[in-house]
């Protein structure tokens, strides 16, 4: 599988400063998520105004995704960034061109092309609506358009062999599952629902809804370039999907819910753009809305990082058996790093081995399995071989695996 591999050479600086250290690297990705409020605050409040800034704001960091993705060690908050920036850029390409909004426009988009490659196809989107955009009301950035779409795919160039073989790899079979109506009704709960109260994603379904309906009557009133490009914002995370639905159906399913995050702040600056010239009791409910949403999901954010795993009571397990500086043995290999940056700090001698690179032959005490349940299981011939004897310790885990645990030892 080749992942686009800008994010974990971004992590490795923080890795390479602070080791192994789990809050570091979550740190790593909240600093991108911030840089994508910030923007809020500065390019897109000086473009549109403040309601719009603080509309973008409540909505894009209150919306539930946000808040749990925004601490999660993976590439989307930066993901989010490259695109925003480049979704933003694109619009003071066409109002003021200027050799830094292309610079902007094609660094960040090229920055996500490398990091995901469904953000990479909001890239896409962005530029295919800027290319409309000039061919329609200004040609004559159409040869520096031009220009900075060759300098964007040369740039792309040295990935572009591995982009294939993965292309190559997910037609011949890949783990998403078939496309099917609950499937996709996941990808809107998922981005609008609480746990706790799943009717929310309806109405956000009535925001949308009522932002979309004002903006569609402004540019009935006549075209300003504001609704229009308030219009592609929300199109983009939409085109995003749709795409990712039919070639899933038409191939092999390769699109998930969360890959629809990078594009997501786009959609908040529509709805900042479209509400923006409502009346003040209008947006004082709307934010009250997305305020209340925003302390529901930090409510459930905060039991799924602190209280929903069995991590503590993995540790305290490790912790009174004399486990400190044992070898863990798991068979869960996909985990293995996970293992290793979680118990880092607070078992710095333990040692943790994939089940299938141990050798079962050598002197040892004791060593722990981690068993998780779906995973290969040991041959008991090689127990029986070496003189070993399995004795369960419980039920435990970390993060969203679970697993049961085993003292391994010689029977004698």
């Amino acid at each position: 599988m080749y992942t686009p591999p800008l994010y974990y050479l971004y992590l490795k600086l923080f890795v390479a400063f602070f080791g192994n250290s789990l809050i570091a690297m979550k740190i790593a990705s909240v600093i991108p998520l911030s840089g994508t409020l910030a923007l809020g605050a500065t390019k897109i409040r000086k473009l549109f105004g403040d309601t719009t800034a603080c509309l973008y704001l409540l909505f894009f960091a209150c919306i539930p995704c946000t808040m749990e993705f925004s601490v999660q060690v993976r590439m989307y908050s930066l993901a989010v960034l490259c695109v925003t920036l480049c979704g933003v850029y694109a619009y003071c390409v066409f109002t003021e061109g200027g050799l830094k909004n292309y610079i902007l426009v094609g660094v960040s988009g090229v920055l996500a092309a490398y990091t995901h490659y469904f953000a990479f196809m909001s890239v896409i989107v962005i530029m295919l609506f800027l290319f409309i955009a000039i061919l329609a009301a200004n040609r004559k950035k159409l040869t520096a358009f031009c220009l900075l779409g060759v300098c964007m795919i040369a740039a792309y160039l040295p990935w572009f062999p591995y982009f294939y073989h993965q292309v190559v790899a997910v037609n011949q079979g890949y783990w998403i599952p078939e496309i099917s109506a609950d499937y996709v009704w996941g990808y809107f709960t998922w981005t609008f629902s609480l746990e706790n109260l799943p009717w929310t994603v309806f109405l956000f379904f009535i925001l949308l809804k009522a932002a979309s309906t004002r903006n569609t009557v402004a540019l009935s009133r006549g075209k300003r370039r504001e609704e229009v490009y308030a219009l592609a914002c929300m199109l983009v995370p939409t085109v995003t999907m749709i795409a990712g639905v039919i070639i899933s159906v038409c191939t092999t399913p390769i699109y998930r819910e969360q890959y629809i995050f990078p594009s997501l702040a786009l959609l908040a600056l529509f709805l900042g753009i479209a509400l923006r010239d409502a009346g003040r009791y209008v947006l004082a409910a709307v934010c009250a809305f997305l305020l209340a949403v925003g302390c529901g999901q930090y409510k459930e954010c905060r039991y799924q990082e602190y209280y929903s795993t069995l991590l503590p009571q993995t540790e305290q397990l490790l912790e009174t058996s004399g486990a400190r500086d044992a070898t863990v043995l798991y068979n869960y290999d996909t985990f293995g790093f996970i293992y290793e940056v979680q118990f880092a700090e607070k078992f710095p001698d333990m040692t943790f081995v994939s089940l299938a690179n141990f050798d079962f032959s050598q002197d040892f005490d004791a060593v722990w399995f981690f068993d998780t349940e779906w995973q290969p299981d040991i041959d008991p011939s090689i127990l029986e071989t070496y003189g070993l004897i399995m004795e369960p310790m419980g039920h435990f885990g970390i993060e969203h695996n679970e697993f049961d645990v085993y003292r391994i030892c010689h029977a004698d």
